[in-house]
């Protein structure tokens, strides 16, 4: 199913000049200052700054930051910055106007109705895209990934193929619990990488255990790793690490793969702006009650978890910046079940980014931004122009309360000040089917340019799956 939008800017301004005075009363305190001149002691502590007196000046860096690989650096710290609404009074959302939307997947009860993660590439002539799909429930047992292709700019999709068969049994998470033991392996697709020529999808493995369906911690096997091919063939499914686990009882095994592609794969991850995002590589603590406290990522300089790092990019002035997910302050209770509310009120409803001075050797202690995000997922990259964009939930807003009803685009020409927006998508439609985890909205969007245009991939409710194509002239004229 495909539809087009076509109208100028649409109007919902109920919730829009809501989601306005957010952005505009919360960021006015959330700004951080930039030249020394202007930081008082209390702004210096708060920016996570530290002192080197040179006996001719004194530079400020961030803390954690190794000094002596800095040296470049004087009076000025680059730092991320949110400036859309710069009008305050008459700060309006502008709508993309000529966006095609196509529908590559609709849940139901039949396939599955969560479908969620959704990565989109293009290699050699071909559009590839792939995505998790599970019967009910986000991160239940079975969940696993699917691929569809197009050979024709996006014309027509492929029939779906099951692109990493399930490795436990397909059933809702609420059918998992036995004798008051909850045990699933699950899938968690995270897109590509291209190695000696050859594209690959990879995806993580992690068997879920504990006493009940929120009482349980992520345990991860490893991840798993196969070619897939422009003529439409897909290699044989390998383990990216150097011992295979077992498989679930009744579930095929899967050999370590080649230890010099393995090692290949994983250095390509390890290059700049190839990082992988969805990282659950370290397991979580046993003291931490939530499945979302994911150990990998640093701890912001004012305590909170930070998750899904983005993709980093490099700034017009050779910085590089990686942005990341605000999980939530440290320390905060959370309950076994129900609502998270005191973790959802702590959440900052912003950006966090660290900055990295020597190509990405060191990386400075992550600090708050004024980007606004619903603290979901959010995309980066740059267009042909060099401009930079980030692709989020930008109403800064919980989810429960519409924070992912809204993908905007914020362009930035020097990858630090994010001055333009316009909204991608807008008013999900109703939830169809229920199930963990499932809220309303557009969410973990995943991007490339492709000629002309920017094809941005996302979930619907956490249901379907679609791309918008976004021509870049429209971006390009965006003021």
């Amino acid at each position: 199913m495909t539809t087009t939008a076509s109208s100028s800017r649409q109007t919902a301004w109920s919730f829009l000049s809501l989601a306005a005075c957010l952005c505009t009363t919360v960021l006015a305190a959330d700004n951080h200052v930039i030249f020394e001149d202007d930081f008082d002691s209390d702004d210096r502590h708060h920016a996570g700054l530290i002192a080197r007196d040179t006996g001719e000046r004194t530079d400020w860096f961030q803390s954690g930051v190794r000094q002596r690989d800095q040296r470049s650096i004087a009076r000025e710290t680059p730092l991320v910055r949110w400036t859309a609404n710069r009008d305050e009074m008459n700060f309006r959302y502008d709508f993309l106007q000529n966006v095609k939307t196509t529908t590559l997947h609709r849940g139901t009860p039949e396939t599955g109705t969560f479908n969620h993660h959704s990565h989109i590439t293009y290699f050699k002539e071909v559009f590839y895209v792939v995505w998790d799909i599970q019967a009910k429930d986000e991160h239940g047992p079975g969940q696993h990934g699917l691929l569809r292709r197009s050979t024709d700019q996006g014309k027509t999709w492929s029939p779906v193929e099951e692109l990493f068969p399930a490795m436990d049994n397909y059933i809702p998470s609420s059918e998992a619990l036995r004798n008051g033991r909850y045990k699933g392996r699950i899938q968690t697709s995270n897109g590509f990488a291209v190695v000696d020529d050859v594209l690959y999808a990879v995806t993580e493995v992690d068997d879920h255990r504990g006493t009940s369906i929120s009482n349980r911690k992520r345990f991860h096997a490893g991840r798993l790793c196969r070619s897939i091919n422009p003529n439409g063939s897909s290699g044989d499914i390998f383990w990216l690490k150097k011992d295979a686990p077992e498989p679930v009882e009744g579930f095929p095994a899967y050999p370590a793969g080649d230890p010099s592609l393995v090692q290949k794969i994983h250095e390509y991850f390890q290059q700049p702006g190839n990082e992988i995002q969805l990282d659950f590589s370290a397991n979580v603590p046993v003291s931490d009650s939530s499945t979302d406290a994911w150990a990998p990522f640093p701890i912001s300089d004012d305590n909170h978890r930070l998750i899904e790092q983005v993709p980093s990019y490099q700034a017009a002035n050779g910085t590089w910046v990686r942005l990341y997910r605000d999980a939530g302050l440290r320390g905060v209770p959370i309950p076994e079940k129900g609502f998270k509310a005191e973790l959802e009120a702590n959440k900052s409803r912003r950006n966090y980014a660290s900055y990295s001075f020597d190509n990405c050797k060191t990386w400075t202690v992550p600090t708050r931004t004024s980007f606004p995000d619903a603290c979901a997922k959010s995309n980066a990259g740059k267009l042909p122009d060099g401009q930079v964009y980030v692709i989020n939930n930008v109403l800064p807003l919980s989810t429960k309360d519409g924070g992912r009803q809204l993908l905007g685009i914020s362009l930035s020409r020097d990858g630090l000040n994010f001055d333009r927006v316009a909204v991608i998508r807008f008013m999900a439609p109703p939830k169809r089917y229920e199930g963990r985890a499932k809220s309303a909205g557009y969410a973990y969007p995943h991007s490339v340019v492709v000629g002309d245009h920017l094809w941005v991939i996302y979930s619907v409710n956490k249901e379907d799956i679609e791309v918008t194509r976004v021509p870049l002239v429209e971006l390009m004229e965006l003021r």
